[in-house]
């Protein structure tokens, strides 16, 4: 990435049209992503340098805490 100063950014409901565009201007911008998704393996085009694509539920309190722990910001598109 060009930017040292990027933050980690979570992004919930990343495989969506919205999330899909938030994932792209994060990383645009310079932020390391974490695209979360329930099937991986639906959103083959969300993996992109900058990006990780992990399987989550944004209806799972846990799951979400777990998930968002160490991020500097959250996203629920």
């Amino acid at each position: 990435m060009g930017n040292d100063t990027g933050k980690k950014i979570i992004v919930f409901g990343a495989g969506g049209r919205v999330g899909r565009a938030a994932v792209a201007e994060a990383v645009a911008r310079g932020h390391r992503v974490t695209a979360v998704v329930r099937d991986p393996a639906r959103h083959p085009g969300l993996e992109a340098p900058g990006v990780t694509v992990v399987r989550g539920d944004v209806t799972d309190p846990e799951s979400v805490a777990a998930l968002a722990a160490g991020h500097d910001a959250a996203l629920h598109a």
